[in-house]
């Protein structure tokens, strides 16, 4: 099996994730220049009517949707395919490079550097898309182990451990000082989908009803799962450490307007509730 060339760089799966990475962690360090570049960069470059972000949601929808049932991934690849025939191949490649151009311009090379946790998926989704978009030029080697890789990216478990697993001391420190620390501490893990969805609709729309309300459901969620999780803990120490994060998420309010600390805290919220659930959204 020969090893297929992949260029990160052109990656736009691979590339999205990176810039939300830096525009949380921009968010959460208060770095106004990086954030507002981060911003601007996500906002033009990923227009809901541009090639760029019709690729994006395809390989995205690959790599995290949840799929049970073997008999239907031919019909998703089949889909993809043409899917992926009604993409403007040559608009796409000038919008890539247009947005390559302008991360070197503002962040330099170094930013291709960023860690994605799923790389390794998004790599051989975007290999698999570009052998499609040949048509009729397309090896059918590669066409078949691709296919063959992406089927199993399709019915692969996206989950974690289940909240059952939280019951270990362990765990328990780790979720106490999680949830304890994550309020002032930088952003550094990859985010989740609940997360990436209040991160785009804050990007794109700014402060809307749709915005609000995810922050208000994070707020309750997480209160349901702290206090399910106190339901099953019978450490003492830990109960009353868990009573401490409940009296801070209950003064969670959102003002008039929507800023950058409510976005840090939704997504702080979301990954709480990541941990107490034992959900790899």
């Amino acid at each position: 099996m020969t090893k297929r060339s992949h260029n990160k760089k052109r990656n736009v799966g691979i590339i999205y994730e990176q810039l939300v990475l830096k525009l949380s962690k921009a968010l959460v360090e208060n770095d106004k220049k990086t954030f507002k570049a981060t911003k601007k960069i996500i906002k033009e470059h990923f227009k809901k009517t541009s090639e760029l972000y019709r690729e994006y949601r395809l390989i995205n929808s690959l790599a995290t949707v949840n799929i049970r049932e073997t008999s239907v991934v031919p019909a998703i690849l089949d889909e993809t395919r043409k899917a992926v025939w009604k993409i403007n191949n040559r608009r796409l490649n000038t919008e890539k490079s247009r947005l390559i151009r302008a991360i070197n311009e503002n962040f330099g090379k170094s930013f291709y550097s960023t860690k994605v946790s799923n790389y390794r998926n998004l790599a051989t989704i975007d290999i698999l898309l570009s052998e499609y978009k040949k048509g009729k030029d397309a090896d059918h080697s590669t066409i078949l182990e691709f296919s063959d890789k992406v089927t199993g990216i399709l019915l692969s478990e996206k989950k974690s451990s289940n909240i059952e697993e939280m019951k270990d001391p362990q765990v328990n420190n780790l979720v106490v000082k999680l949830m304890n620390e994550k309020f002032n501490k930088s952003y550094s893990k990859n985010l989740q989908s609940d997360q990436l969805k209040i991160i785009q609709e804050w990007t794109t729309n700014g402060d809307t009803p749709s915005l609000r309300s995810m922050i208000k459901a994070s707020k309750i969620m997480a209160l349901n799962h702290i206090k399910e999780y106190k339901t099953n803990c019978d450490n003492p120490f830990l109960g009353s450490n868990i009573d401490k994060v409940k009296l801070q998420i209950e003064s969670i309010e959102v003002g008039e307007n929507i800023t950058d600390s409510d976005i840090v805290k939704a997504m702080t919220l979301q990954e709480i509730i990541k941990e107490l659930s034992g959900d790899e959204k």
